[in-house]
């Protein structure tokens, strides 16, 4: 072989073996970069399997090179709310209607079926009145030595006579509607013989609305003698009957005396005299507005329009304010 044909051939084996040598290099550059983005694909496919689930399994060919990873771009919520570790908030309830409880009824005041135990001048709630059954508040009893009731009128409205005794007498409990408009007790001694018909009298009143001021025994108002402690109680406007007295201006036993005569608010009805020139005279200062010009459109006064004239004159009783002199408006008896 010629020295020029051997170059040749050196020149061609060594320019195959450059070339080779650079396809290698260029071959183990590329698997090198290859290898250094499968790591990273996997570190990367690693975190979305533990955050989504997917799994790279049997996702790379035999023949080493990564598969086609899988389509993230549009997860689901569920897949989100995992992806994010958010939890899912409760839905918001709306609440419950329940039903209105229904009202407790108020309790019904219990009627009072007696006064029994209530002294005089205690006013009592409407509401405790069973108006269908007044007289059940307008009561008799017979007062007997050592009770109550003689303990605080001996010696005083009655004393030991020939003209009345206890027997005679009866201790009446009633009801009647004051100057306020409300119920309030009184009560009242009368003769034994006209218990019944004061007791229909006044529970008529009371049933009416009539109004009496008060409605005490005289003794409440005891100043050492039965002419004075009359006074003191017309003056404090006190309805009454029994004291044993003589009539007043007179030497005569009263009817008050016999239990047979009620003097009704004296105030608006006081005892007057009047001259042949019609000045009048009396004695209570708080009767000054009363002795003139009395008429039934002024609250309280008695006049022969009233409805306590009416009642007792039926039961045949006469009125002191027909008398032509003195008058006695306050006053109504049995002869």
């Amino acid at each position: 072989m010629s020295d020029r044909r051997r170059r040749r051939e050196n020149i061609i084996t060594a320019l195959l073996i450059a070339g080779m040598c650079i396809v290698i290099g260029a071959t183990i550059i590329v698997v090198i970069k290859l290898t250094r983005n499968e790591d990273e694909v996997m570190q990367l496919t690693a975190g979305m399997t533990e955050a989504t689930g997917f799994s790279l399994e049997n996702t790379t060919e035999s023949t080493g090179a990564p598969a086609s990873l899988p389509s993230i771009a549009s997860p689901d919520v569920s897949s989100a709310a995992s992806v994010t570790n958010t939890p899912t908030p409760e839905p918001t309830l709306s609440p419950t209607p329940t039903d209105e409880p229904t009202p407790t009824p108020s309790p019904v005041p219990e009627k009072l079926t007696s006064i029994k135990g209530y002294s005089a001048g205690t006013v009592i709630s409407s509401d405790k009145i069973d108006r269908d059954n007044l007289s059940q508040y307008f009561t008799s009893q017979t007062i007997v030595e050592g009770d109550s009731v003689y303990d605080r009128i001996y010696g005083k409205s009655y004393v030991d006579n020939d003209n009345i005794g206890l027997d005679d007498l009866r201790y009446l409990k009633m009801l009647h509607v004051n100057f306020d408009g409300d119920y309030q007790v009184g009560e009242m001694i009368v003769n034994a013989d006209v218990a019944s018909e004061v007791l229909e009298i006044f529970e008529m009143l009371c049933s009416e609305g009539y109004e009496i001021n008060s409605m005490h025994l005289i003794d409440d108002y005891w100043a050492g003698d039965p002419d004075d402690s009359d006074w003191y109680s017309i003056d404090a406007n006190n309805t009454s009957c029994f004291c044993y007295r003589t009539a007043t201006g007179s030497g005569n036993l009263s009817k008050h005396a016999l239990g047979k005569a009620i003097d009704i608010n004296p105030q608006q009805n006081p005892y007057v005299t009047y001259d042949s020139d019609g000045v009048a005279h009396y004695s209570h200062d708080n009767a000054s507005s009363y002795v003139y010009g009395r008429s039934s459109d002024t609250e309280h006064v008695i006049t022969t329009s009233d409805r306590a004239y009416d009642l007792f004159t039926d039961y045949g009783w006469t009125w002191g304010g027909s008398w032509s002199s003195p008058k006695d408006y306050q006053h109504f008896q049995l002869s």
